[in-house]
């Protein structure tokens, strides 16, 4: 998100320092934000495309679209995959030099202007290089993915952000971290180790 650090980085300095955990956590929340919008966008045209289709039945209509949605979320989930560690690696800079700003509108208004900037490249990429060209009907299929991105990478920084302050301001509990089954072997193994040696003793 902001910064890529370790715990505490949050400073009067640094109001807006985050660490690498919730740089992560971010990311993710772009993921899936991106992946839902994607779906939901795309359920509009389709589901019109399938009432005007040759299929008889509501059902038959209703199967097809909810295998276009998951064929949609697979591929959108693979690409954004791919897309995601690449952002984190763009957001980095960003987030340094921002770290000392506080104003939660100028840090929107950043990732606000990168999500624009990665949809505008995904519609160019598709369009051919004519984004200003006249849209066609098909055109919407390739404008929801560029509008998801747009969308969601703000509001991925927004989420992640307001969840780390209310955590500091101790209005949200953290969640306890997962305990390692391999640190606990060895805890164990140390505790019953010294115990033999006591016992020998």
């Amino acid at each position: 998100m902001s910064a890529f650090a370790s715990s505490p980085v949050r400073t009067p300095e640094k109001p807006m320092a985050f660490t690498s955990d919730e740089l992560l956590r971010g990311g993710i929340t772009a993921w899936i934000l991106f992946v839902v919008l994607l779906v939901c966008g795309e359920a509009v045209p389709l589901a019109l495309l399938f009432q005007s289709s040759a299929l008889e039945t509501a059902p038959e209509r209703l199967l097809g679209l909810v295998l276009f949605l998951m064929l949609i979320a697979l591929v959108g989930s693979m690409v954004a995959a791919v897309v995601v560690p690449i952002g984190l690696v763009i957001v980095l800079p960003i987030a340094l030099v921002f770290r000392r700003m506080r104003s939660t509108g100028v840090h929107l208004a950043v990732y606000a202007l990168l999500g624009a900037a990665i949809g505008g490249a995904f519609l160019l990429m598709f369009r051919g290089g004519r984004p200003l060209a006249p849209l066609f009907p098909w055109d919407y299929f390739f404008v929801i993915p560029a509008a998801s991105a747009a969308l969601a990478i703000p509001l991925a920084w927004w989420w992640t952000a307001r969840r780390a302050l209310r955590i500091d301001a101790g209005l949200l509990t953290p969640r306890p971290p997962r305990p390692d089954p391999d640190a606990a072997y060895e805890d164990r193994a140390a505790d019953t180790g010294l115990g033999d040696v006591s016992r020998g003793s």
